[in-house]
């Protein structure tokens, strides 16, 4: 591999933040995006190299994917980003055409489970994210892999205030967690491997957010609490703000039908072996 340089997009958020340590501790060159200077100052900080440039926005992408034999897109459409068609979709279409342009040789993306199933349509970013799947799956000049993982354990972080987890919907179907390490390490074998395809990623937890909240007290060495809160009242407050409006949406597919996946890829595919929800709490800064 003469070229050894990865554009890590999303480099500000979880997995984009971690797949940025793991890609360097590789070996490889890292240059991450950034919608500022000051946003991209940590991702300096261990040793990436940084450029400013915002994917809705196409003209500031060809610099930043000039040079790069892969890119890694883990964006996300949270908080003030803008509509989940224009991040997920349109924001990802722009890079996918910029890396095509720069003879980019491989697109690692970072997806979700289910985000195709029909289920889903409802839910702003699956949706946009199964859509950009398709492009980039149909794309022949380009090898592509499309990372579906469930959901990430530091999810369960913004459920908490205090020792009191406040969990949407009555959530009695199995959820399979994973880490956004275990993701981003995934990341790195895909590159390294030239492992090309759809996968989906799992850790070794399948359980309920009431189970997951208990292990995940028993790794911090607390006791939590777990309230459940109607549906109803976040779709309340989602009348004015599109993003909860969108958690509303999620949260009342994962109510339906679960959210589970077979955790045997990650180890098998990518030969990671991912934290347990306890393993990971115990970590956890």
């Amino acid at each position: 591999m003469k070229n050894r340089k990865v554009l890590v997009v999303g480099a500000t958020g979880r997995v984009g933040g971690a797949a940025v340590e793991e890609l360097l501790e590789a070996g490889l060159e890292v240059r991450a995006l950034a919608r500022s200077a000051e946003k991209g100052e940590r991702s300096r900080k261990l040793g990436a190299e940084v450029t400013v440039g915002d994917v809705t926005r196409p003209r500031t992408l060809g610099p930043a994917v000039q040079g790069c034999f892969g890119v890694f897109s883990a964006l996300g459409a949270g908080p003030g980003r803008g509509s989940s068609e224009l991040v997920e979709y349109k924001g990802n279409l722009n890079l996918l055409s910029a890396a095509r342009l720069a003879g980019v040789e491989h697109f690692v993306y970072n997806s979700a489970l289910m985000a195709d199933h029909p289920q889903a349509q409802n839910v702003g970013p699956f949706r946009e994210k199964g859509r950009f799947e398709r492009e980039l799956m149909s794309t022949e000049d380009i090898s592509a892999t499309v990372l579906r993982p469930v959901m990430f354990m530091e999810t369960l972080h913004m459920m908490l205030q205090g020792p009191v987890a406040f969990v949407p919907g009555r959530q009695r179907h199995p959820i399979s967690f994973i880490s956004a390490r275990d993701i981003a390490r995934a990341a790195v074998k895909a590159f390294q491997g030239k492992v090309y395809g759809r996968y989906e990623l799992a850790g070794p937890d399948t359980v309920t957010f009431d189970e997951a909240f208990e292990r995940y007290g028993k790794g911090r060495g607390k006791r939590m609490r777990v309230l459940h809160i109607p549906l109803a009242a976040l779709r309340l407050s989602g009348r004015v703000s599109p993003y909860v409006r969108e958690l509303a949406d999620m949260m009342a597919l994962l109510d339906a039908a679960g959210y589970a996946a077979d955790p045997s890829g990650l180890r098998d595919t990518f030969g990671v072996l991912p934290l347990t929800l306890q393993e990971w709490a115990s970590e956890v800064r």
